[in-house]
């Protein structure tokens, strides 16, 4: 008796900036490593894109023109998230006419990858594509948070955070931040490894407060978001060669938050 195919998952992968340009140009190699997935792959993806080294560039540069031009320390902020989120579109586009080039190149029909950028992740878009980029939304959102919001809105399943440290460690993130650097490694070396944890325990993890600079696993807003379907979803945070792991062999290495 032939097996029958597993039904296509939808994917939503939050796409640093870090990742896809970590030190001022786009790293093609691994751009192409992400498409090449796709190619392999029936399910939906939705690639969330990231600021990265661009994005800070332009935030400090712009820092001292937006105190003198704007003075209230509130409007300088979401001065800057504008900045920000201005970035992750440029990144997003450029992300979206790799794919395009690689997936859509020689189709006339039946195109691959939707052809706009998804601005506002609140909305579905009604689209036979499998492959969608999405930006920034709006000031005081994180990508996390955007993210989070993308799976609900396409009831995905499953969602990644590809990061640059390779699992959640036990420990506060507001804890580790009064500590200096050297006592930060110190204490992340022993922290226990969180291989498995439930959204309500990420929850207590992360808090429900963001502060700029704070670092933490995952932003506390989405956490929240995710909570709200403990049941349904399902996080992966690791490295991006875990991704493409879990992706070709449905193993995973870092953390998983479920239930």
């Amino acid at each position: 008796m032939l097996k029958p195919h597993p039904t296509p998952s939808i994917n939503i992968v939050k796409l640093g900036g870090s990742i896809i340009n970590p030190d001022g140009k786009y790293d093609l190699a691994a751009i192409a490593r992400f498409i090449n997935i796709t190619k392999n792959s029936k399910d939906q993806f939705i690639f969330v894109v990231g600021g990265g080294k661009l994005c800070r560039f332009i935030q400090t540069t712009s820092k001292p023109f937006l105190e003198q031009a704007l003075h209230h320390e509130d409007a300088v902020s979401l001065a800057n998230d504008e900045l920000g989120i201005a970035v992750t579109k440029i990144n997003a586009r450029f992300i979206r006419e790799r794919f395009e080039q690689a997936l859509d190149k020689k189709s006339t029909s039946n195109k691959q990858v939707h052809p706009e950028i998804l601005l506002d992740p609140t909305q579905k878009i009604q689209s036979t594509a499998r492959i969608f980029v999405a930006c920034g939304w709006k000031p005081g959102c994180s990508t996390d948070h955007d993210m989070m919001l993308l799976a609900n809105a396409f009831n995905a399943t499953r969602v990644f955070k590809i990061s640059n440290f390779p699992i959640v460690k036990d420990i506060s993130p507001s804890k580790l931040a009064k500590l200096s650097s050297v006592d930060q490694q110190k204490a992340l070396a022993n922290a226990q490894d969180l291989k498995q944890i439930t959204w309500k325990q990420l929850n207590n993890l992360v808090g429900t407060n963001w502060k700029a600079g704070l670092n933490t696993p995952f932003d506390p807003q989405a956490a929240q978001l995710g909570l709200q379907r403990a049941q349904q979803l399902t996080l992966y945070i690791g490295q991006q060669e875990e991704f493409f792991r879990f992706m070709e062999t449905q193993k995973f290495k870092g953390t998983c938050v479920k239930g």
